[in-house]
């Protein structure tokens, strides 16, 4: 009997923060003006480019979490993380129970 594969789960990392941490180890940066549509799009890009070397990743195992972390991705519009979740669901299988969450 074949093992089944574990859960897949996506990270997004959104690197911005108000102010940077003296702790923080994190790829983070102070926020300024950011350009979420340029950074959504290099994100996509980014899946497709992940994708173009394994499409198999977007059928063989749906997608049980997805987790936007890294900074402070709530300094991002509720649009832009809205895009950024649609443009996952666009190339993914999503789970019918996914848990979506917001560092």
């Amino acid at each position: 009997m074949p093992i089944p594969a574990p859960p897949l789960s996506l990270y997004i990392h959104i690197p911005w923060c108000v102010k940077k941490c003296p702790y923080c180890d994190f790829n983070s940066h102070t926020s300024g003006d950011i350009d979420e549509e340029k950074y959504l799009h290099a994100l996509m890009a980014d899946l497709d480019a992940e994708l173009a070397t394994d499409p198999g990743i977007a059928t063989q195992r749906p997608i049980r979490t997805i987790f936007f972390g890294g900074g402070t991705p709530s300094l991002f519009s509720p649009d832009t993380i809205h895009k950024i979740s649609a443009g996952a669901q666009q190339r993914l299988t999503f789970a019918d129970d996914i848990e979506i969450t917001m560092e």
